[in-house]
């Protein structure tokens, strides 16, 4: 038999989990970096942050902060310098909302047409980010592979910034304050958040979804500014042709 074909036949009687683990590997804590997502306890966890910590015996400890994948919990952990975890792939898809039903997020990949759904509890930046879903956007789903359970969508995101239509604005009632002035808007998907005085109804404005505001803000305060400034250059040239009219007024007398 040849080579070739005791590769091919050896290849053959191997279950996709024992194929797919060869995918896998060890690194020891002190080589693993920030974002890499790692197997501890029989589940999946992001690094989110690591210390080397010399300790006074001589030795190291790599301390590490862990967030589950799944339920976004997080912990901290202890490792001595000479212990290792398994590397997981983690990799994000593109997908676009569809509609919400029984708490459940349905989603359609535009390139292969498959529709997955998938519960609110898996959006990053919980409650606050489902909350701003609107019809067509766009998501990343991050597809966890493990050797175990092969590949599964575990969770998805919201785009950092968005263009959202302003359904209504709540004007504010009496004098306009010195600086910028905000008021309350409500977007088309039933949001509302706190906008520039000279937003209104039908107006796009993007949305920084990760802190839930207005990312125009620092342009918005840049023209508030501005505007502040004309009002009172057009008053005092006003009131300068007034000065300017009573005193041609009173030298024809």
């Amino acid at each position: 038999m040849s080579l070739f074909n005791s590769l091919v036949r050896s290849s053959i009687h191997r279950s996709p989990c024992q194929l797919l683990a060869k995918r896998y590997y060890k690194l020891s804590v002190g080589s693993i970096r920030k974002g890499q997502v790692v197997q501890f306890k029989d589940k999946a966890w992001k690094v989110l942050n690591r210390d080397h910590v010399s300790s006074g015996r001589g030795g190291a400890v790599v301390k590490m902060e862990l967030q589950d994948i799944l339920s976004s919990t997080k912990t901290n952990e202890r490792f001595k310098s000479g212990d290792s975890l398994e590397i997981l792939n983690l990799s994000d898809e593109a997908y676009q909302y569809l509609y919400t039903i029984d708490d459940q997020i349905h989603l359609l990949n535009l390139e292969t047409f498959e529709e997955i759904e998938m519960p609110s509890s898996a959006c990053e930046g919980g409650e606050r980010s489902v909350s701003m879903l609107e019809d067509a956007m766009p998501i990343a789903v991050s597809f966890l592979t493990t050797p175990e359970k092969g590949r599964q969508p575990c969770t998805f995101k919201l785009p950092s910034n968005y263009s959202f239509t302003v359904q209504s604005v709540v004007e504010r009632a009496g004098q306009a304050a010195k600086g910028t002035v905000y008021k309350t808007a409500t977007l088309t998907n039933g949001s509302k958040l706190q906008v520039p005085e000279f937003v209104h109804e039908g107006d796009r404005i993007i949305v920084d979804i990760e802190n839930f505001n207005n990312s125009e803000k620092q342009v918005a305060e840049a023209y508030t500014s501005f505007m502040s400034i004309m009002r009172r250059m057009i008053d005092d040239e006003v009131d300068n042709e007034q000065n300017t009219s009573e005193k041609n007024e009173k030298s024809k007398d």
